[in-house]
């Protein structure tokens, strides 16, 4: 077994500056009391936050903000209604366009007359008996 004078039991052994660098002095951590505090001023403080706690919450809301959350909404609202709109258009063009393509179909189909169509073609084969 060795003697290691570098654990941290031995610290009086290892030099200050190689151990424990760059330590920020006790004013740094403003939670940490200079003065040791009394039980007194330990109780004191339980009790001042236990009234705070059984106070609830207090909210607050100012004109300011209820205008620009007003604002807002209806500013968004506007929005969606114009996109729902714009949508609506396309629909209603796309449907349009469907309805001419059918429509022209249909007329084509009846321009050579109402014989040449497939369906009586077909119903004019299935009522032959050969």
């Amino acid at each position: 077994m060795r003697f290691n004078p570098d654990i941290p039991g031995a610290m009086e052994l290892v030099h200050p500056n190689k151990f424990l660098p760059n330590l920020r002095p006790i004013e740094d951590f403003r939670h940490t009391p200079i003065i040791p505090i009394s039980e007194k001023d330990i109780l004191e403080n339980k009790k001042k936050i236990e009234e705070k706690n059984r106070k609830g919450y207090y909210v607050e809301i100012k004109k300011d903000t209820l205008y620009f959350y007003t604002v807002a909404c209806i500013s968004v609202g506007i929005i969606f209604y114009t996109f729902l709109m714009v949508n609506e258009k396309q629909m209603r063009i796309k449907q349009d366009i469907e309805r001419t393509r059918t429509l022209r179909f249909k007329a084509n189909r009846g321009r050579d007359g109402l014989s040449k169509t497939a369906e009586r073609d077909r119903d004019n084969l299935k009522n032959t008996n050969f």
